[in-house]
């Protein structure tokens, strides 16, 4: 059999497995999602911003009127480029846009990993990308651009994620994509970021991790910097983003190896289920819980899994393999 045959075989079987679980997640999704009244999650916000924007509004105000309103509990905290990439879900219904978001995010993670070895998808059990998916956030579609640098336009919609993974992975598709989707954002929603820079002013759940204790440690990753991997995980340390699970999806492109990777998982459980103790949930508070709530889980999250994520980083030597299973296919482009 050819190389070029085999290459092939190998492609169908990537792309067959990510689309089965993709429209398996999608599946659950729209089951869990049935009336009469599911849970808010985080896609709710974007949802009501890429319905606003599909109706004409400004994003921003359609989030805010739904606080007024009781729905929603806090202010849009993303930037214009989110809800724009979304518009084309704002049209749909919630429940089915919300199905074909998760699915095709964990469908597209999927085959990212995939490529680099099936034995990866495991990951997809991890306990960041189960939170991520199934609270609706970004991080399943951002992780998969270090792979497929045609979707690195994603990075506009969640800055803060994006520039650690072009760090990690510089793309010339995700700068190009990028700076459209700003150029068009600018366009649709003029004078957004002024919108965008008040209300995110004074959130300070979105703190860089070398502000919390110990989290200067990461920045130990910059020893290995010529290691995509290790300048994503510095650059996590310096940008200040929330540190929920769900922003830690991004790390599960640091295991290399089966063990590293069951590692990642098991700690990442075991991080899980000390957070979700009853005794470590504070009573709700929609502005002041994240704080606290982080603040609180912050050693939990460096102990069981950054700090075992640097530990991967710093045990391989300084070049990267031309065979490493965390650059992009092409390398940059």
């Amino acid at each position: 059999m050819s190389d070029d045959s085999t290459a092939r075989d190998a492609f169908g079987q990537q792309l067959i497995t990510a689309v089965a679980i993709g429209l398996v997640v999608a599946f659950l999704v729209w089951v869990g999602e049935a009336p009469p009244s599911p849970p808010r999650t985080d896609w709710d916000y974007f949802w009501v911003a890429a319905r606003a924007l599909v109706h004409g509004q400004d994003p921003y105000g359609g989030v805010a009127a739904e606080v007024a309103a009781g729905r929603l509990d806090v202010p849009l905290y993303y930037p214009a480029t989110a809800p724009l990439i979304l518009a084309p879900l704002g049209a749909l219904s919630r429940r089915l846009a919300f199905a074909l978001w998760a699915g095709g995010g964990i469908g597209l993670l999927a085959f990212a990993l995939a490529k680099q070895g099936m034995w990866r998808l495991w990951g997809l059990l991890s306990a960041p990308v189960l939170v991520a998916t199934f609270q609706g956030q970004w991080s399943t579609w951002l992780t998969a651009g270090a792979v497929l640098p045609w979707l690195g336009f994603v990075w506009a919609a969640k800055p803060s994620i994006g520039l650690a993974l072009f760090a990690g992975w510089p793309s010339r598709s995700a700068a190009i994509g990028g700076a459209l989707v700003v150029l068009l954002s600018l366009i649709v929603v003029p004078g957004w970021v002024g919108e965008w820079l008040e209300v995110i002013r004074g959130t300070p759940h979105y703190l860089a991790p070398i502000l919390r204790p110990g989290g200067f440690l990461l920045l130990l990753a910059f020893l290995r910097w010529r290691r995509p991997e290790a300048r994503m995980l510095g650059a996590l340390a310096l940008i200040p983003h929330t540190t929920n699970p769900y922003d830690m999806v991004p790390l599960l492109l640091i295991p290399q190896s089966r063990l590293e990777l069951a590692a990642f998982m098991g700690l990442g459980y075991i991080a899980q289920a000390l957070i979700k103790a009853p005794a470590r949930v504070p009573p709700y508070d929609p502005l002041d819980l994240p704080v606290r709530w982080l603040a609180m889980n912050w050693m939990t999250f460096l102990l069981l899994v950054y700090l075992p994520c640097l530990l991967m980083v710093l045990r391989r030597p300084q070049g990267k393999p031309a065979s490493s299973p965390t650059e992009s296919p092409g390398g940059t482009q």
